[in-house]
């Protein structure tokens, strides 16, 4: 199913049980509101969680000014697609740190190597999950100025929390994990410990 920006805040409305809009220029305080809040909203969905959809992965290249302290490199974050997140940086030793100031990545590697989250520049064929989480989230962010109820915001608040939760399950059944843990579990599984800790890889 394709998806626009008019039918994922139409269902935000109907949540709410309001009137929908045909346009975000049609006149109705459904539609001013909605234009005010959705690029917020719809942004703050994205970063709030590793949507795969969104997923991207590049390499950077360095910016000729320096940091001034601490770090020895600095990389601009991308613009195309525009980088709302950054999930993680490849690194080429276990030595290597980074960290997110202003739009640039800050960090001694004279490679950087990102998967990050990306603004898509339409919605047509966001993740459904995405999309339902999109429309809770607008919903509980336009509750009280729509129909002016403390109870139909914390509804719609809880609404929002359960899409995203909903969301995280299926993206963990999509993909692995990458990092180690250790776990009890995991002893008892394997027999092995080292220091009454065994690592193992995470695939849950």
């Amino acid at each position: 199913m394709a998806f626009s920006k008019i039918s994922i805040i139409n269902d935000a409305l109907t949540h709410l049980g309001a009137d929908r809009i045909t346009s975000l220029a049609d006149g109705t305080t459904e539609s001013q509101i909605m234009a005010q809040i959705y690029d917020g909203s719809a942004e703050s969905v994205m970063r709030a969680f590793t949507w795969n959809c969104l997923t991207h992965r590049t390499q950077l290249a360095a910016s000729t000014d320096t940091p001034a302290f601490q770090f020895d490199y600095s990389y601009p974050l991308p613009t195309d697609p525009y980088c709302l997140r950054v999930l993680n940086m490849e690194e080429t030793n276990s030595l290597d740190q980074w960290k997110i100031e202003g739009r640039s990545i800050l960090t001694d590697a004279s490679t950087c190597k990102i998967r990050y989250i990306g603004k898509p520049a339409s919605v047509a064929d966001i993740d459904p999950l995405l999309a339902s989480t999109i429309s809770a989230r607008l919903a509980a962010d336009a509750s009280y100025a729509i129909i002016q109820s403390n109870q139909a915001q914390q509804q719609m608040w809880a609404l929002y929390l359960s899409k995203l939760d909903e969301a995280r399950t299926v993206d963990n059944v999509e993909s692995s994990r990458d990092f180690w843990v250790n776990t009890k579990l995991e002893e008892v599984r394997a027999g092995v410990t080292h220091n009454g800790i065994r690592f193992g890889k995470a695939w849950w």
